[in-house]
């Protein structure tokens, strides 16, 4: 279909059509509620449930949850971010 056209023009429309195809791909992906989860990874904090010293985690934002302008945040191991995880799934916040 392009060959047709010549090699600059083909390469033209091509890089035109990626370059909106890379567009709205990315749109959705940065402007998406259901990708909006956001979590902050630290490393060597001490976790709030357990005092173990390790790397931490916590969820900043979601549908229905944000805690962006927390004061005092609380960060988790891997274990306990897990179990706070499923404790978050339970009262009905999706991440």
């Amino acid at each position: 279909m392009l060959g047709s056209l010549g090699a600059l023009a083909a390469t033209i429309i091509a890089n035109l059509v990626g370059g909106l195809i890379f567009f709205w791909v990315d749109r959705f992906i940065f402007t998406s509620e259901a990708l909006a989860a956001q979590w902050e990874v630290r490393d060597d904090i001490r976790c709030v449930d357990c005092g173990r010293v390790a790397r931490g985690y916590r969820l900043v934002r979601a549908k229905n949850y944000d805690r962006t302008s927390d004061p005092a945040p609380e960060f988790r191991c891997e274990a306990c971010s897990k179990k706070k995880s499923d404790e978050l799934k339970k009262r009905g916040i999706d991440h």
